[in-house]
Formats: structure tokens, sequence, C-alpha cells
């Protein structure tokens, strides 16, 4: 039998860096999605392959190689395993459609699937709580202090309100007429070491930066009820101001200021970082007649032009046969 499942990658419209100190924010799902393929093995070993990595690592229990990228997936996979008292061998087939280090959830998409597939592989009951829960555990692994939104959004989809010390909200509103294009710097970065540097910033200069992260916090309130009166004038607005929140603690740079002032200039409601910042992508809100416009302002000077639309769907999973 084998089994597979999906979750979709996401986007923070506003609030990233702040909800790690429990600050609201507010991510919506894309329509990009990593894929899992799980089928049962005859031992005790868990085997992952990871086609956009290029890799293939095997995991015996007591000689785990947890230097390997794919051993979070391996961390997860077996703490709900073992919560079932299973003990059972597997094969995981990744590939995704969600870019690797680029602020869109690729790692904890991967994990949301993963742990749905093997889920529903041994027939272990499991809530999306639960699912979510079991990839919050391999993005400690990968970020150290992640804030919990991305297994959040990839679990269960939409728009979400998300505050660390309270959890999440989905967001009604109607976004068909909402496009988000993503904009690749070509810089690479790590959403770690960007998170630490920001919480080292802000105890440095604590009664300077408290001020800017109540202020992101009433931003991300005001963006919600933006959403939720199908306001995206607004919302674009709230998301530049956002941006000049970010930028004020360090985590723009020269390339990214360029492409998300090119976008706004094409005609994009708003533009900002999306995710940790010093390099990965910038999003830009718009509507489906400035598509064009937008993705022609960008295409000199980014690498990559995704162009997305808000997925509804968290994860989900079938039998293959």
């Amino acid at each position: 039998m084998k089994v597979k499942a999906s979750a979709p990658g996401k986007t923070i419209l506003v609030g990233e860096h702040f909800v790690v100190e429990n600050e609201p924010a507010i991510a919506t799902a894309i329509n990009l999605r990593a894929y899992v393929v799980a089928e049962e093995r005859n031992d005790n070993v868990v085997e992952i392959i990871s086609d956009n990595l290029n890799l293939r690592e095997v995991f015996m229990e007591g000689s785990e190689n947890r230097n390997s990228p794919l051993y979070p997936i391996h961390h997860a996979v077996r703490y709900i395993m073992e919560r079932a008292g299973l003990s059972k061998g597997i094969v995981l087939r990744i590939s995704s459609e969600i870019p690797v280090a680029a602020g869109m959830g690729s790692s904890a998409a991967t994990a949301v699937a993963a742990v749905a597939a093997v889920s529903r592989l041994f027939g272990v009951k499991v809530t999306k709580d639960d699912i979510s829960r079991a990839a919050y555990i391999a993005e400690t692994i990968v970020h150290g202090k992640p804030s919990g939104i991305d297994n959040t959004v990839s679990t269960y989809g939409g728009v979400i309100a998300f505050r660390k010390n309270e959890g999440f909200i989905r967001l009604k509103g109607n976004f068909t007429t909402a496009f988000l294009i993503l904009a690749d710097s070509g810089i690479h970065r790590n959403t770690g070491s960007m998170v630490k540097k920001v919480l080292k910033l802000k105890k440095k200069y604590p009664n300077i930066m408290e001020p800017l992260y109540h202020a992101a916090g009433r931003l991300a309130i005001e963006a919600g009820k933006a959403i939720e009166m199908e306001d995206l004038e607004k919302l674009g607005e709230l998301m530049n101001i956002n941006h000049g929140l970010l930028s004020a603690i360090g985590v723009s740079n020269q390339k990214l200021e360029e492409l998300i002032y090119r976008a706004r200039s094409a005609g994009a409601l708003g533009s900002k970082i999306t995710g940790a910042g010093g390099g990965g992508f910038i999003i830009a809100l718009c509507t489906g007649e400035r598509v064009e416009e937008v993705k022609n302002a960008l295409k000199d000077v980014s690498k990559r032009i995704i162009v997305t639309r808000i997925e509804n769907e968290g994860v989900r999973a079938e039998d293959l046969d």
C-alpha cells in the first residue's frame, strides 16, 4: 500500500519576526505544495528520498545522522509513530513545488505532509492539531525557535491570524481578485540566524524595539480587519508599513528594497519582505489586471518570479493503491 499526502506552502502577509515574541501575525497558504509518498518496509528503518534536494538518507534507531537535512522529517515521523506504539519501517519520497530557504515554509509543509502520509499509511488516528504539533517539533530542529506559524498554515490552509501563546483563528474574506507575486532576490539566507540577529538587537535596545513590536501587533490586527472587510487596498498599505518596520529591525538590504519599490511603482497594492528577510523573496499583493505589469517590472532584477493565489485547503492525504 502507498499513501500520498500534500501540504501547502505559506507566505506571511504581516508580522514576521514580531510573531516570535508573541505579537500577532497574519499568514496565508499559497497554491504551491510539498508532496510525500509513503510506503511500508519490511524492517524498522526509515528511508527518506528527496527529489528536490537529490538526497537519500537511511535512518536506523540509535544511529541516526542528526546532521542530515532530512533528519527533521525523520524525527517528526518517529514522534507520531512512537505515540501510536509503532516500530515499523517506511520509505518516504518527497517532491515539492515550494522553493527551499525562500520564506515559503517548505520545511514545515514537507513535515506536515510526511506526518499525514505516515499516519494514514498505518491507520494512526490523528487530528490536525496532532499533525501540526509533530511538524512543529521538526521545525524546532530546522529553525531553533520557530513561531509555529508555518506548520499551522500548512496544516489548516486559508488565511490565519496567529499568536504564539494563543493559537490561531481563520479569517474570512473573498480573495478571488487577489494575486500574490513572489520575486526571488537571489540571496540565500538562514531563517534561524536571522531570527537570532533580530532577538539580539531587541535585547540590546529594548526601549526602542519594544514599541516597534507593539506597533507591529496593532498593525496585524488592522490587517485582519481589512481582510475580513475584503479591502485589498488597505491591506496593501498595511503591508507597506510593515515592511518599514522590518527594515527598521535590520532584515532588509539594497536588493530587497529594489524589488519592493519596483513592484509598488508597477501598481502593486503593497509589497514587502516575506519570511526572515536578509534575502529570499519579496511578496507583492496585486489584482489581476496588474499581474503582468508587476511581473515585467521585476523580471530584470529577479532570478525567479512566482505568481500564486491563496490556497484554502490545508493538508490532504489519499491512498494510491
